[in-house]
């Protein structure tokens, strides 16, 4: 199996249709649509007849942010792990960006403007070891974690992301941090981000258990 986007002959690209019912369970599922499924209007734009963002979430309750308190955490396979603040974070180099957010669902938000730091920037920082083939993104709920690979990760549109359209992350969207990777669906991307773990194994995340794609590259 590959990682390169060009190659997608062992790998779907997206889950099938349909696999997101039939991946929960029908009461995770039926909680979810009651209480997850909730709408943060996004301003000018607009999304089929609804317009805006929706939130979707496994991590019941939603993580809380204790700036006091919260630390990200950067360790595994790395010859300097180490952590930051999250005040310590955002006097790093800030990077922005403007990307299309795609959810596997079927609906997105065109020209997101995301503030945050590149994820090179980290990982040129950690100084990962030569076993270090993936990246393992933590949630601070502590359910919800996702992938990638080296390579991926080293994408320079890959970003750690603390800002969006001038603000900083609501809870909903993943206060303090979330990971952003514009080629791939949102699920690679978890929400209220706490550690990055460097791995020699891939880690298959949270939907990734439940069928979902590893490498979920968006098809334009």
């Amino acid at each position: 199996m590959t990682d390169d986007p060009r190659d997608q002959r062992e790998q779907p690209a997206y889950p099938r249709p349909g696999l997101f019912a039939r991946a929960l369970s029908r009461r995770r599922f039926l909680g979810f649509v009651a209480g997850g499924a909730l709408l943060a209007v996004a301003g000018k734009r607009t999304l089929g007849l609804l317009g805006g963002w929706r939130f979707n979430t496994v991590e019941r309750p939603v993580p809380e942010f204790d700036p006091a308190t919260y630390r990200l955490v950067v360790d595994g396979l790395v010859e300097r792990p180490f952590t930051l603040t999250y005040d310590e974070l955002r006097a790093l180099p800030p990077v922005r960006q403007v990307s299309d957010f795609h959810c596997v669902e079927g609906w997105g938000v065109d020209d997101v403007r995301w503030d945050g730091v590149r994820l090179q920037a980290i990982m040129e920082q950690a100084r990962p070891t030569a076993e270090a083939r993936f990246l393992t993104f933590h949630s601070l709920g502590g359910i919800y974690r996702d992938s990638l690979s080296m390579r991926q990760a080293m994408f320079g549109d890959t970003l750690i992301a603390y800002d969006m359209d001038g603000e900083p992350l609501s809870r909903s969207h993943g206060l303090p941090l979330r990971l952003m990777m514009p080629q791939m669906y949102d699920y690679k991307g978890p929400k209220w981000l706490t550690r990055i773990e460097f791995r020699s194994v891939r880690d298959h995340g949270f939907w990734e258990q439940r069928g979902w794609a590893v490498n979920a590259w968006i098809k334009i």
